[in-house]
């Protein structure tokens, strides 16, 4: 190779070296940032759980009933109780909010009812009618629903006579 063409090659290689890397230094990507405002979330009683009045039973013991579908108690089991001509009710519950938007009920799984001048119980179980629901309306204007939760407890022919009470926490998300 003659001295001339190892020259010219020589200061290409010395140029491609010394030459700055063409790589990208920078990039750009665009991303989108978005929000949905909804109207707060509300929760109105309506109705309480109100079991009315029930007689003992002189032996044995019954379930008192009241579903989420119906205001009226019922009776089940091997006791004599009886149902008094009384005021009973499911809990009622009004949701409010955003139209269109789902949520979540949260109600407790029991709560214990305590006799009135005394320590004596009753646990109650708990049953709503769902666990989640869908305000009425759509976006941008108001929406409503309803759910009712009811309960049962077991009276016996040894459960102290008297009224009791206890008070449980429902609680509305949306999801």
């Amino acid at each position: 190779m003659s001295r001339a063409i190892k020259t010219v090659l020589a200061a290409a290689l010395v140029s491609a070296i010394a030459a700055p890397a063409m790589a990208q230094s920078s990039a750009t990507q665009s991303t989108n940032a978005t929000v949905k405002i909804v109207q707060p979330i509300t929760l109105t009683k309506d109705a309480d759980l109100a079991f009315g009045t029930v007689v003992k039973p002189t032996s044995g013991s019954n379930t008192v009933t009241i579903s989420t579908a119906s205001d009226t108690p019922a009776l089940t089991g091997a006791g004599d109780a009886a149902l008094a001509t009384s005021t009973a009710s499911r809990a009622a519950f009004t949701v409010g909010g955003e139209g269109g938007q789902t949520f979540s009920i949260t109600v407790p799984a029991s709560v214990t009812m305590t006799r009135s001048g005394g320590s004596e119980t009753l646990s109650v179980t708990l049953t709503g009618s769902g666990s989640s629901g869908t305000l009425s309306g759509t976006l941008g204007s108001a929406g409503s629903a309803t759910f009712k939760v009811g309960g049962a407890f077991t009276v016996a022919s040894s459960t102290a006579s008297g009224n009791y009470s206890g008070s449980f926490n429902t609680t509305v998300a949306y999801n």
